[in-house]
């Protein structure tokens, strides 16, 4: 796809207040570092703690509660990428380049790792491998096939995070990308009847001729209406064709539907606050969405029925949606009226390797164990240590050497689409 002629206008500068280094929010960077920590903490304990396992599905999924930072994140810093005058040929470019190369050869460390028995594939993957692996190298492969095909278990969150650069890229064509606060609220009110649409309409046990037909009917309807509001006729190709990618994946998702439209809201409010803090709406505004946010995820956590985990045994009920989405974004608002101060640098670190980390942390879970005590410490804790350890050790080895460089690779290539 070549979109080189869609431009967005210019946005207000951000607040001159804001703490930056070297180019990047360092309130940002400080919620990417947590953020991603506390993904590392939840999958290393959960296999090292049965008991932990069962109180995060039960109570505090501090995993989840990382993804929900990181949903914010995006859907604050994403559309500030999207809209700096750039064309959107040159933003797919930088984000190609910011998040396929080292996913990709994450995919070629967990095939030469499951070759050697230090990493298990799914069982879904491994009845069609080609095919499945095919799957994971467009990142899309949640919506695709669900977590039975995809290797890095915590890529799922990576599916979502394209199909929302989809979204708001048929809303730029559209001119539809500054309504943020009309499309946050609406993609939180979609959560209640959200909970009612079948999952993998395209290709799950329970699709047929009525669900693809859905879903082609779907297809067609919003590529016509972004095509018509597109500018030009380069533009409004550009719009069928997302259209025809971002609906039936979208569609086809795996996982509950309240969640889906849940982390899509999440991103969307996030976006909200962006545009608040850069001035093009009032601050009651922005606040309001956010506290409306929050209000809607208890009330909709309220009407959840109790369900029996398969896998741990425990009942999940109510609790754990607010107690874990609520405060993500209770931290997201508490960094972002710090914005103005400096963080630690050891926590700007993490952040800046996050992405590295959240994807190179898998690939240990199958490392050896110790089995027993030294100095007195546990053996589960001495691996604990040694795991996290060994997770920030490689993922700053993978930042220097593969995402960082082929990040400026791409900034290489946009500079070049813009120079055109």
């Amino acid at each position: 796809m070549t979109t080189e002629g869609v431009v967005a206008a210019p946005i207000s500068p951000v607040e001159p207040v804001v703490r930056s280094r070297g180019g990047r929010f360092e309130f940002l960077d400080a919620l990417r570092g947590l953020a991603a920590l506390a993904v590392v903490i939840q999958h290393v304990s959960e296999r090292l703690w049965p008991a932990y396992f069962r109180f995060s599905q039960a109570h505090f999924g501090l995993g989840e509660f990382g993804v929900f930072v990181f949903f914010l994140v995006s859907g604050f810093i994403i559309p500030a990428s999207l809209e700096r005058g750039r064309s959107l040929g040159a933003f797919w470019v930088g984000r190609f380049f910011r998040l396929f190369p080292l996913f990709w050869a994450c995919l070629i460390a967990a095939m030469l790792l499951h070759s050697i028995n230090r990493f298990g594939l799914p069982a879904g993957f491994l009845a069609n491998p080609v095919v499945s692996f095919m799957a994971n190298l467009t990142m899309m492969q949640f919506f695709i096939g669900g977590g039975e095909i995809q290797v890095i278990g915590a890529s799922w969150s990576l599916s979502y995070e394209l199909a929302f650069y989809l979204i708001l890229s048929l809303l730029l064509i559209g001119g539809l990308n500054r309504r943020s606060v009309p499309l946050a609220v609406l993609a939180l009110l979609l959560i209640i009847p959200g909970a009612a649409l079948p999952t993998m309409l395209l290709n799950g046990p329970d699709s047929n001729i009525a669900t693809r037909s859905i879903v082609l009917a779907a297809t067609i309807v919003i590529a016509a209406v972004f095509a018509y509001l597109a500018a030009d006729r380069r533009t409004a190709l550009a719009a069928i064709l997302i259209a025809a990618i971002a609906v039936p994946l979208i569609l086809n998702q795996p996982g509950a539907s309240v969640l889906t439209f849940g982390y899509f809201a999440t991103m969307f409010v996030g976006t909200v606050l962006y545009r608040m803090t850069s001035g093009e709406i009032t601050i009651r505004r922005g606040w309001s969405v956010f506290l409306f946010a929050i209000c809607l995820i208890f009330g909709v956590s309220l009407c959840v029925q109790p369900t029996l985990d398969s896998f741990t045994g425990v009942w999940i009920t109510w609790v754990k949606q607010p107690t874990t989405i609520i405060p993500a974004y209770l931290l997201f608002a508490a960094a972002l009226l710090l914005r103005r101060y400096s963080f630690p640098r050891p926590l700007l670190f993490l952040g800046r390797i996050s992405y590295s980390l959240y994807l190179v942390h898998v690939l240990i879970l199958d490392a050896p164990r110790w089995t027993t005590p030294v100095l007195g410490i546990p053996a589960p804790w001495l691996t604990l240590f040694t795991w996290v350890l060994g997770a920030l050790l490689i993922a700053s080895a993978t930042y220097r050497f593969i995402e960082k460089p082929c990040q400026d690779f791409g900034r290489r290539m946009i500079a070049k689409i813009d120079a055109r």
